[in-house]
């Protein structure tokens, strides 16, 4: 049985069972992997390129070193509190408010939602190019079924993470594989060139920022990864 634990909400004393710890340092690395290297990237490269032109490659890098340091604060946080719920305690720990925390972990659930849609219409986007089904219907089925499962657990959701992650991996490979005899060409040419300058290219760092989102997320499995401190 697993361990209970006390939670003391508005209806009185709630027992809630504790998570089970599913993931080692092996899984949690691909899970991370699996979620920053996500959809994300397939569906905003060509929106970025648009916006910043040749330069795109310019405006991930700059997204790159910006995420870099949230994620390297993620770390750091993760490893000195080891529970879900990371940025509603993270919260709670620095302002020692819990209206201020519950504020911020509602944002964090809005923003999830968000990016789970624009993930799901991007996929479903490429799916009915594909197939010639209708997108939204589609983009509704990926998030059901992805939700059956998480519902079903960790472990199993674990397991079709990681095949997934090495599926998103061999894409972008072939890709790189693809392109790369085009890549002395794009050197020659002005590979800094923007439609709109400067502002084009930090534009795109903006949306292209979305591409690296998901190291937030490992930090709320910490509840669920042995060692979770390490």
């Amino acid at each position: 049985m697993r361990h209970k634990r006390l939670f003391i909400g508005p209806a009185g004393i709630i027992v809630m069972p504790k998570l089970k710890k599913e993931l080692n340092l092996f899984t949690a690395t691909i899970y991370a992997i699996g979620v920053i290297l996500g959809a994300g990237i397939y569906a905003l490269i060509g929106e970025g390129a648009g916006i910043a032109g040749n330069s795109v490659w310019l405006s991930f890098v700059v997204a790159a070193i910006i995420a870099s340091f949230t994620g390297l604060s993620y770390a750091e946080l993760s490893s000195m509190f080891t529970s879900a719920a990371a940025e509603y305690n993270y919260t709670k720990k620095a302002s020692r408010r819990r209206g201020v925390a519950f504020s911020v972990g509602w944002v964090m659930i809005i923003a999830n939602i968000i990016a789970a849609s624009t993930v799901s219409l991007g996929f479903a986007g490429y799916f009915s190019s594909l197939t010639g089904l209708p997108i939204v219907p589609v983009a509704i089925a990926v998030v059901l079924l992805l939700s059956m499962v998480n519902f079903i657990g960790i472990r199993e959701a674990t397991r079709f993470n990681i095949l997934a992650t090495f599926i998103e991996f061999a894409g972008l490979v072939i890709i790189i594989y693809i392109g790369a005899p085009y890549l002395p060409g794009f050197f020659q040419g002005d590979f800094m060139s923007s439609p709109t300058g400067m502002a084009g290219m930090l534009g795109a760092v903006a949306l292209l920022f979305f591409a690296f989102l998901g190291f937030e997320d490992i930090a709320n499995m910490s509840e669920e990864t042995r060692k979770a401190a390490k």
